[in-house]
């Protein structure tokens, strides 16, 4: 019963209104999408989520769009949450700067066996691939940077702190560090 409650719940989040994709990281910096809303109508998204494919099915209108997830960089659902797609796997973008972007992938947990944090993060610089958000990948992709990783030993004190958040600032302190 339980596992039928919970496929359902899944089946109907598969199926999203959303508000653009955007096709590259640039565009997403830019805030630049394809796929909006016209006349009124969203396109809804079927992203899979039960059963990952390859791409993703829009549909505005009786249209149906076959769109590959290597064909595009992130998509924004209705409610704000923008989500890139690679390998399988949604990471929600946490953020729009071009030199370091951030993103959690919330990590699957059964109730009896609940993780201490339920998010994963990863960043990446650009167009580049995803990596785990530590603070020695940090060093590695800022390599050119000779400052930095004696600015991130004094304001980190472990991979957690990364995702501190500056109210001061409105961004992560990860990202004031790198700017």
């Amino acid at each position: 019963m339980t596992g039928l409650m919970m496929a359902t719940c899944l089946g109907t989040m598969a199926q999203q209104k959303i508000t653009g994709i955007y096709l590259t990281a640039a565009d997403y910096v830019q805030n630049k999408m394809a796929y909006t809303e016209t006349n009124g109508h969203l396109y809804k998204a079927r992203l899979y989520a039960l059963v990952p494919k390859d791409h993703i099915l829009l549909t505005r209108g009786g249209e149906q769009t076959k769109l590959g997830k290597d064909r595009f960089f992130a998509v924004q659902l209705k409610d704000g949450k923008i989500f890139h797609m690679r390998g399988g796997e949604s990471y929600e973008l946490l953020n729009r700067n071009p030199q370091l972007l951030l993103f959690r992938r919330k990590l699957p947990a059964s109730p009896k066996t609940y993780p201490e944090q339920p998010y994963r993060y990863y960043f990446s610089t650009g167009e580049s691939n995803l990596q785990e958000l530590t603070t020695q990948n940090v060093k590695q992709a800022f390599v050119a940077r000779k400052d930095l990783p004696e600015r991130l030993d004094a304001a980190f004190r472990d991979n957690d702190d990364l995702m501190a958040y500056d109210t001061f600032h409105h961004m992560y302190k990860l990202e004031w560090l790198i700017k």
